[in-house]
């Protein structure tokens, strides 16, 4: 009995059959054609035979008009299998192509991102110009491509002194810092990217970006965090509920910037100009903004003064003629008495 039992347990189930037959397939091109013409001779065979004589309301008819409603029902049956078969096609179509389109959207990710690390300029440009038509083409790639960016540039233009630490602007006749090229062409792309939902902020803290032209960039909720900025061009730049604690901002230019709800707590903004700037809402508390533009400035609810901690933003000096307070703007008396002063200066 042992040995028989040996025999039944050696003996291949209908699944190993089917893998032997499948791989043989997979070895065999020609093989698996055959097999596919043999399965669609069979199938029309049983379409035309049996599955139409079930199908066919032929009860009760004799001779032509019993010929006439099978005829019917195998064209109605054929028609039926063609448009599931052309469907089919279809949906194999679009998955390969979908496939073929993914595979080349990570080619040219790793091309683009190989670039980056080169030590050529020329390169850099292109990897970030490359990411740059990714992330439009690829809603996929978005955030990615955003942080890759995002980190090249922190890894390029880190500050070197704490964010708490105001760096002298360079005087007048001497070349204020820019930063570089590809630094800059990131930046750019970072700025006019696609319109769409983000996971998370852009993180640019302790960035270096002296003199960066950030002219109509889109920055709203970036994260700029002790960031140096001092010159830089923002003018229109969409900046709202950003972070700006500790940025310097001496001397950059805001006008008619968005800065509704950005936390621009201890900010150093002396002598920057802020013409027509939208900072409603805004935390200025501790801010320096000293010798600042602020004509046409909107503060309707803007916080310039910690209650708790007693730290008011410094406006003296500045040019608030224009400037529209109201009540809701949480100020000092002697801030206050000095805005409405020169609000009723004669121009």
């Amino acid at each position: 009995m042992a040995p028989e039992k040996a025999s039944v347990q050696c003996r291949p189930t209908i699944a190993d059959r089917t893998r032997v037959i499948v791989t043989g397939t997979r070895n065999h091109p020609p093989l698996a054609i055959l097999l596919a013409v043999i399965a669609a001779a069979g199938l029309l065979v049983l379409l035309l035979g049996p599955i139409a004589w079930w199908a066919a309301p032929v009860a009760g008819l004799r001779g032509l008009a019993r010929a006439n409603v099978l005829n019917a029902t195998r064209q109605t049956l054929l028609a039926a299998v063609g448009g599931l078969a052309v469907l089919t096609g279809l949906g194999f179509t679009a998955r390969t192509y979908y496939l073929t389109r993914r595979g080349q959207l990570t080619e040219r990710y790793s091309k683009a991102i190989s670039q980056l690390a080169s030590d050529k300029l020329t390169e850099r440009l292109g990897g970030i110009y490359a990411l740059e038509h990714l992330m439009v083409e690829s809603e996929r790639d978005h955030d990615t491509v955003i942080e890759v960016l995002a980190a090249f540039i922190r890894e390029n233009a880190t500050t070197v002194h704490p964010a708490w630490v105001e760096e002298p602007l360079p005087v007048p006749d001497v070349t204020p810092p820019r930063p570089t090229t590809d630094v800059q062409a990131a930046l750019t792309v970072l700025c006019r990217r696609p319109e769409r939902t983000e996971r998370s902020r852009i993180s640019l803290r302790r960035t270096d970006l002296r003199g960066a032209d950030l002219t109509d960039g889109r920055l709203g909720r970036a994260d700029l965090f002790g960031a140096a900025l001092q010159r830089a061009f923002l003018n229109r730049a969409d900046l709202a509920d950003a972070r700006l604690t500790g940025a310097h901002l001496q001397e950059a230019r805001l006008s008619l910037a968005d800065l509704r709800d950005a936390d621009i707590t201890d900010a150093q903004l002396q002598r920057a100009t802020l013409y027509g700037a939208r900072m409603q809402h805004a935390y200025l508390y501790g801010s320096d903004l000293s010798g600042a533009s602020l004509s046409s400035a909107h503060l309707e609810g803007a916080h310039l003064c910690d209650a708790d901690q007693g730290r008011p933003a410094t406006v003296e000096g500045a040019a608030l003629a224009s400037a529209y307070v109201d009540n809701e703007t949480h100020m000092t008396e002697q801030q206050r008495d000095t805005m409405n002063a020169v609000r009723l200066q004669p121009r």
